[in-house]
């Protein structure tokens, strides 16, 4: 009685366990050449409070330049995070790596986490049309709890799709028009 009690308590917290998810979102789903893109790192569907993250994203270098990332809020207590970045530019590699400080107010970062929040911003300058991928290292991405423990995190990649610049169409003159319809009317009089 008492070990089918258990395995039944055991399967019900398996079933109701929820990994947190890392993943890449962008604004738009559709770019030209030359546009700038915009992408939130953020971790949904948390159950503690985060202590910090660490994340290897990789890009598409011949698509995509590396403009700039702001990380985000939900690991200061308002004294501040200790944050960390490292770009191979080169290689297409972005490291982060955020963590809230020891004596942190836990309360506050609880506040701060909710459910879920944005980790970092990123900017790419688009340098090629086609299909690219923002693609997560899963051996050096993760999160700790606030107790420093690893918390179970599944990642969602995210595909771009770049279409080339379209150029304008050269709109005609206003007094083109203007002089053509003058010389259409002068030449239906005679």
């Amino acid at each position: 009685m008492m070990k089918t009690l258990l395995t039944t308590l055991l399967l019900a917290l398996s079933f109701n366990s929820q990994a947190a998810l890392i993943k890449l979102e962008s604004l738009h789903n559709d770019y030209q050449v030359g546009d700038t893109v915009e992408l939130q790192l953020s971790i949904s569907h948390l159950s503690t409070t985060l202590g910090g993250f660490f994340s290897e994203l990789s890009y598409a270098t011949e698509g995509f330049s590396l403009v700039g990332w702001q990380f985000g809020n939900g690991f200061d207590d308002g004294f501040g995070s200790w944050q960390f970045a490292d770009h191979n530019a080169l290689a297409g590699l972005l490291a982060l790596d955020d963590y809230a400080d020891p004596a942190a107010d836990e309360q506050l970062l609880a506040a701060n986490q909710g459910s879920g929040f944005v980790l970092a911003t990123l900017q790419f300058l688009v340098l090629s049309a086609g299909d690219f991928w923002f693609s997560f290292n899963p051996d050096w991405s993760g999160a700790l709890s606030f107790d420093n423990e690893f918390v179970t995190v599944n990642f969602s990649d995210l595909q771009l799709q770049v279409h080339p610049a379209s150029t304008p169409v050269p709109a005609p003159a206003t007094l083109v028009l203007l002089l053509a319809g003058l010389l259409f009317l002068g030449a239906r009089k005679r």
